[in-house]
């Protein structure tokens, strides 16, 4: 009986995780046809985006629900909780994104656009680390170490393509406000790798904790 609970957890939070790799996904299409200049199918993208983040809401008060009845060791019920509250912020952050984006209709001048590009593809790669990093924990949970050292390295170029961002915005010819905008969405768009890294942290003292 035990077991079987263990297992239709692991289901539930793999679950989660699939509308939130759904939602960031929609997120990646929302940012592509806003920098393309369709707006409007930018915001139908983003409320892909939201319905796939309100899924996984949905799928993460059930695994909370389960595990505060006492499915799984206390120990164990603490991690899930955690880790499934980080992957969460995942989603949040790309809605986040996109409400900054949407409703003040930030201009982008064509050479920040490919700045802006090569953050969210760095950011689809997180995306996908973080996919493999979470199936491991229940699969074997040793090599999800190479698959949290893959998102620190991820998030570590997010790091350095924020900072040529922001530097080759604040040399642009144009209006303090407009420069601040841009620089909010910048921070607004590497929040999500941010979140990556938190992750990643977690999953790191949950290997560690488990060898002692």
């Amino acid at each position: 009986m035990f077991w079987k609970k263990q297992k239709e957890i692991e289901k539930l939070v793999l679950k989660h995780l699939l509308e939130v790799e759904n939602s960031l996904s929609h997120f990646q299409e929302a940012l592509a046809a806003y920098l393309d200049g369709d707006a409007e199918k930018a915001g139908e993208f983003a409320l892909a985006t939201h319905q796939a983040e309100g899924r996984a809401d949905d799928i993460r008060r059930e695994v909370e629900a389960a595990l505060l009845s006492g499915a799984l060791l206390a120990p164990s019920r603490r991690d899930i909780l955690e880790v499934i509250e980080q992957v969460d912020k995942l989603a949040n952050a790309g809605e986040e994104t996109l409400d900054y984006l949407l409703l003040q209709r930030v201009a982008i001048p064509a050479d920040v656009k490919p700045l802006i590009m090569q953050i969210a593809e760095k950011t689809k790669d997180i995306a996908k680390s973080v996919e493999l990093a979470m199936h491991a924990l229940f699969e074997d949970i040793d090599s999800a170490i190479e698959h949290t050292k893959a998102i620190e390295e991820q998030e570590s170029d997010v790091d350095r393509m924020e900072r040529q961002a922001v530097k080759a915005i604040f040399k642009m010819d144009m209006g303090l406000a407009e420069k601040t905008q841009l620089y909010g969405l910048i921070e607004e768009l590497v929040e999500i790798s941010d979140r990556g890294e938190d992750l990643s942290d977690r999953i790191d003292m949950m290997i560690a904790q488990r060898r002692l």
